[in-house]
């Protein structure tokens, strides 16, 4: 029954993903699967809610942020939208990363290591691989003048048919396209299980009900930016025009908006119906959508 109540409700959504594998057990066995010639044995986590808080001023959110007893630093992001710029999002959440990558008084060559993690629920670059890894060239021309940066940008394709990878991998990227299955290992009976607790809870009724606020306030903001630069737009080219170019901007900046939160197109487009279907069609609502992505 929860399960058909809560079809969206999948280890994809991004607090579910962060609250299963927030337990250490289970983001070492992830990060074992993803990484297994790391010989990685122990592993310290940091709650999102922590994270969170620290990097609040930085309006990001970290899905799994973990270090090993080495000092390497792991963070795994679920990414369920298709991003303009991938690359631009790795350097971002590098960015981050390297502040805890050094400590005050070491020198530069003990900075540690640092592994960003992309998991897609589609293929992000359409070669079929099961893993893309990107390098760093000190000359672009020159296949041989990789950099060892100790920085690693690894982008995981749940759609892969390519390469070699750890069955146990295999098990959770078919956990995240097909769901619970009867060829499902223990671990992922394990975590289904622990899913399905989060959104029963009242910690997750919580979370989704700050989730809603943030969401609503996105989206009255996004009117009222609308509105305040429509009215200019109004000035010039009569009321009518003015008014629908007020919900243009609302829809574009709204998209903008909740974007950074990882929402799906199906998602933001019932809210686009919901707050705009009366001025603009499906279509229109889905041009819309795509210049927002462009802009």
């Amino acid at each position: 029954m929860v399960r058909n109540e809560n079809h969206n409700l999948t280890i994809t959504r991004d607090p579910i993903f962060g609250h299963v594998f927030s337990k250490p057990e289970n983001c070492l066995h992830l990060l074992q699967s993803i990484l297994p010639d790391l010989g990685i044995t122990e592993i310290e986590v940091t709650p999102q809610k922590q994270l969170n808080k620290k990097l609040l001023e930085k309006n990001v959110i970290m899905d799994l942020w973990a270090k090993n007893k080495d000092g390497k630093i792991f963070d795994v992001e679920m990414q369920t939208t298709k991003q303009k710029w991938p690359g631009v999002r790795f350097r971002y959440y590098q960015s981050i990363a390297d502040q805890d990558s050094l400590k005050p008084g070491e020198d530069l060559d003990q900075i540690g290591g640092t592994y960003i993690i992309f998991i897609y629920p589609f293929d992000p670059f359409g070669e079929g691989k099961y893993i893309y890894e990107g390098a760093f060239l000190l000359d672009k021309d020159n296949p041989d003048s990789q950099a060892n940066t100790k920085t690693h940008w690894i982008s995981i394709n749940a759609r892969g048919y390519k390469g070699k990878i750890t069955s146990e991998l295999k098990d959770f990227l078919n956990y995240i396209k097909y769901g619970l299955t009867k060829d499902s290992s223990n671990f992922i009976k394990k975590i289904d299980r622990e899913h399905l607790d989060y959104i029963r809870s009242t910690e997750w009724r919580d979370a989704k009900m700050s989730l809603d606020v943030l969401l609503a306030d996105e989206r009255a903001e996004a009117r009222k930016e609308g509105r305040r630069q429509g009215r200019k737009e109004g000035i010039v080219e009569g009321k009518l025009e003015g008014k629908l170019e007020a919900q243009r901007i609302g829809v574009k900046k709204f998209v903008q908006n909740v974007r950074e939160l990882d929402q799906s197109d199906d998602w933001i487009m019932s809210k686009l119906i919901k707050d705009y279907g009366k001025d603009f069609s499906e279509a229109e609502l889905k041009k819309l959508m795509l210049e927002a992505e462009q802009e």
